[in-house]
């Protein structure tokens, strides 16, 4: 891979699983049972993502590169004593330490924030772009449009978000 990824556990309708993002490339992900699974479909999603991008003539950015150095890793923060319990709490079901638990939270939200931002702009770009209206989003990897038109009734098109 080419671009650099950030990756995550996250679990949706009850089914667990492991989401690699590319750092650059906007809505180009990879998802799997195993770390390795989602960063081996981010590899050949990435593949697909610059191929079409090169016949549909989208800029292509240049990967990034992070300067580390300027954060620690470290911060405090204060959060109300059941809040600070409940954390405790659920840390001990999942067997993580109070600081993995937080990170997971706050890479859990980044991520989240991320992937809905990179679906709305997905959502415009394709509504400006075929002047649809939006029929019904759902799922982690479908997206579906309709294009109502005289001549061809209603159309629908799925389209992978990745």
């Amino acid at each position: 891979m080419k671009y650099g990824c950030n990756v995550y556990k996250t679990e949706v309708e009850g089914h667990v699983f492991w989401v690699a993002e590319s750092k650059d490339l906007k809505g180009c992900v990879g998802q799997g049972e195993t770390v390795e699974e989602a960063l081996s479909e981010l590899a050949l999603n990435e593949e697909e993502w610059l191929d079409a991008a090169k016949e549909f003539e989208i800029p292509i950015p240049e990967p990034s590169v992070e300067n580390m150095s300027e954060y620690s890793g470290k911060f405090m923060t204060r959060v109300s004593p059941k809040v600070h319990k409940e954390a405790v709490e659920h840390a001990k079901k999942e067997g993580l330490s109070l600081n993995q638990y937080v990170n997971n939270a706050i890479v859990t939200m980044n991520a989240s924030k991320t992937t809905i931002g990179a679906i709305g702009e997905i959502l415009n770009d394709f509504k400006e772009m075929l002047g649809n209206e939006i029929v019904e989003a759902y799922g982690y990897n479908t997206i579906q449009y309709s294009l109502d038109t005289q001549e061809t009734g209603l159309n629908v098109y799925s389209l992978r978000a990745v």
